[in-house]
């Protein structure tokens, strides 16, 4: 699977963080092989995930998005799913999302590999 240096920090504080003030909000970071989608848990944790999904990845549209419900990520290509914790709901993915450190710092997030 492919890999990238990823080494970002989000200021939660900013208006584009805003939907991560509440539970299951997300954004989508320009990071990573094909993204990076941040969902916060609760205040005090938050998760990252790499975009590009495990099933073939190499394919050009690999990538996973948030569902318009907000419970799931889906691959419009290959229609694998997963929950907000990354892990994989329905295949034909048979891997987990690649997940990113996140170190929450006052108002700044650390994502990383």
């Amino acid at each position: 699977m492919p890999t990238a240096l990823v080494n970002e920090v989000i200021n939660l504080s900013t208006v584009q963080a805003a939907t991560l003030r509440f539970d299951n909000g997300y954004i989508y970071l320009n990071a990573g092989v094909r993204g990076v989608v941040v969902i916060r848990q609760n205040a005090q944790q938050y998760l990252a995930f790499e975009r590009n999904c495990p099933y073939r990845p190499y394919d050009a549209c690999a990538k996973v998005s948030m569902d318009r419900s907000g419970f799931f990520l889906a691959d419009s290509c290959c229609s694998s799913r997963f929950d907000l914790r990354g892990q994989l709901t329905s295949g034909p993915a048979t891997r987990p999302l690649r997940q990113y450190i996140t170190s929450l710092s006052g108002n700044l997030l650390y994502i990383s590999n």
